[in-house]
């Protein structure tokens, strides 16, 4: 009998000392399958506040160069796409108004003939051939376009398909001078728009010595990048319209060149006001010429 309960008491206490290092070991393991979740799943969010962004002076520069024409760009070519059927008049009428630097809007059949216009007479003739040619990609709902330069100078069409009981029916064209969008750029010299059919903008005039590029190559393998041509540095950026690619391009010699602007010194520590001076008698302060009257700066350079 005795023998029986010495042989339980060690069975017990043989147990509990598992248990007790089993519970160790959970615990171990518990706390370092925390530490990894904390680590690489759940991690605490962090702001790196001393992040500067894009330092390079040269993208700066052309970021603020083409985003104001880009914007309206894409913003024309969003608006252009969402009409799927067959616009009326008062469409028509509302896209130039929108979209002011557009020369014309033309609603065509699928065989090219010309269904309405606005505005009804067009300051240079149009020709609508070369856009008849992407029926392709009318019919499963992507855009065209084509650039045109003759002795009225440079004009893009942009087409986009419109449907009739799902059927591609015909295109409603936006047609426009390059030189009404350049113009929203602050420095419109200062920025060239090419594309793979040629010169779009030539700025002040470097679009057409880098036209010249294969950029048929070029765009293979990158939509942006930075070509030295000519003792320029250019950087440039693409963007589709219809089957071509728009590139934008800058020189960024004369932005890398600048030097940062000073340190501004710190305000001069405020002093107490003379003995003499009571807020009963002290003068009223007059703001100095300049000085800040609470309007916020304007922000740096979508449509």
């Amino acid at each position: 009998m005795a023998l029986k309960r010495t042989v339980s008491a060690a069975l017990a206490a043989l147990c509990c000392l598992l248990f007790l290092s089993g519970c160790g070991s959970i615990k171990t393991s518990w706390r370092d399958t925390k530490k990894l979740y904390r680590e690489y799943i759940n991690t605490d969010p962090t702001i790196d506040f001393s992040a500067q962004g894009i330092t390079d002076k040269g993208l700066q520069r052309l970021a603020a160069l083409m985003m104001p024409v880009d914007e309206r760009l894409m913003a024309m070519l969003r608006a252009l796409g969402s009409q799927d059927t067959p616009p009326e008049n008062e469409w028509c009428q509302q896209f130039l108004t929108n979209h002011s630097w557009i020369s014309a809007v033309s609603v065509l059949d699928a065989s090219g003939a010309v269904q309405f216009q606005a505005p009804s007479v067009s300051m240079r003739p149009l020709d609508f051939a070369g856009l008849l040619e992407f029926g392709d990609r009318y019919k499963v709902r992507k855009m065209g376009a084509q650039v045109k330069t003759d002795e009225f100078g440079t004009v893009v069409m942009v087409a986009a398909p419109y449907f009739k009981n799902n059927e591609w029916a015909g295109l409603v064209v936006a047609s426009f001078d390059p030189r009404n969008l350049a113009k929203f750029s602050p420095h419109p010299d200062a920025l060239s728009i090419l594309s793979t059919e040629g010169v779009v903008w030539a700025g002040g005039g470097q679009g057409g010595a880098l036209a010249g590029l294969k950029w048929d190559e070029i765009l293979k393998s990158s939509v942006n990048g930075e070509i030295t041509s000519g003792g320029g540095e250019y950087l440039w950026q693409a963007r589709y319209v219809g089957q071509l690619e728009f590139i934008y391009v800058t020189d960024a010699r004369e932005a890398r060149a600048t030097k940062p602007e000073p340190a501004k010194a710190k305000d001069a520590p405020k002093t107490d006001a003379p003995d003499a001076a009571t807020p009963d008698t002290a003068a009223p302060q007059t703001p100095e010429p300049g000085a800040s009257q609470g309007v916020p700066a304007s922000p740096p350079a979508n449509p």
